[in-house]
C-alpha cells in the first residue's frame, strides 16, 4: 500500500510493476544506506539500486555496479518508510521483466528525463540500458548494463528485462 504524505500526492501510482517475476524476479530484503542517502535524496521504485556494505544498498550512480531495482518510495512527499530503513531490491535475471513509468516530475522520475524513449524502439535486440549519475535508467552508456528495453509504449512508460550479470561483488 502506498502512503501519500501529502493529499496532492494520493492518485499518484507506483513507478514499478513487475510484469513476469513470480519465479524470475526476487524482491530481496535490504536496508538503505543513510550514510549514503541523505533524507533530502528522493528514491523512486525502478531506480537503480548499489550495494554499500552488508545488506545495505544506495542508490546507483554513475559507474556503480547495479545491485537491482528499488521497490520502495523514499524520501520526499510519497516516502514508505517512515522513518525506517527496511527497504526491498528487485534483483532477477534476464527473464525479469517489468513495467517503468516515470513520476510526477523529471526529478521524481526513475527514468531519465532527457531521453526520448520511443526513438529507442526501432532498436533491434533491444537497447542496453544504464544507470545516469541520479540512478534513474538511461540509454547513456556510463558503467555496466542494467536491463535492456523491451518497448517504450510512451516517453512516460517502459517495459524491460533485468540484465544484471555484467557486475561482480567483492564483499
Amino acid at each position: 500500500m502506498i502512503r501519500a504524505n501529502n493529499q496532492s500526492r494520493l492518485q499518484e501510482k507506483r513507478t514499478l510493476r513487475g510484469l513476469y517475476i513470480w519465479h524470475q524476479a526476487t524482491p530481496m530484503a535490504a536496508f538503505l544506506d543513510t550514510s549514503a542517502v541523505p533524507s533530502t535524496t528522493i528514491i523512486y521504485p525502478g531506480m537503480v539500486a548499489t550495494k554499500t556494505t552488508g545488506e545495505m544498498v544506495k542508490r546507483a550512480g554513475g559507474t556503480d555496479v547495479p545491485y537491482g531495482l528499488f521497490a520502495n518510495f523514499i524520501n520526499g512527499q510519497m516516502d514508505e518508510l517512515g522513518g525506517g530503513t527496511e527497504i526491498g531490491v528487485y534483483r532477477g535475471g534476464p527473464d525479469a521483466m517489468f513495467e517503468v513509468l516515470a513520476g510526477p516530475n523529471s526529478t521524481e522520475t526513475p527514468l531519465d528525463s532527457t531521453v526520448t524513449w520511443t526513438s529507442l524502439n526501432a532498436t533491434a535486440g533491444g537497447v542496453a540500458l544504464f544507470q545516469n549519475a541520479s540512478g534513474q535508467l538511461s540509454n547513456a552508456s556510463s558503467g555496466p548494463v542494467v536491463a535492456r528495453l523491451v518497448e517504450a509504449v510512451s516517453n512516460a512508460k517502459i517495459i524491460i528485462l533485468l540484465d544484471l550479470r555484467t557486475g561482480s561483488y567483492t564483499t
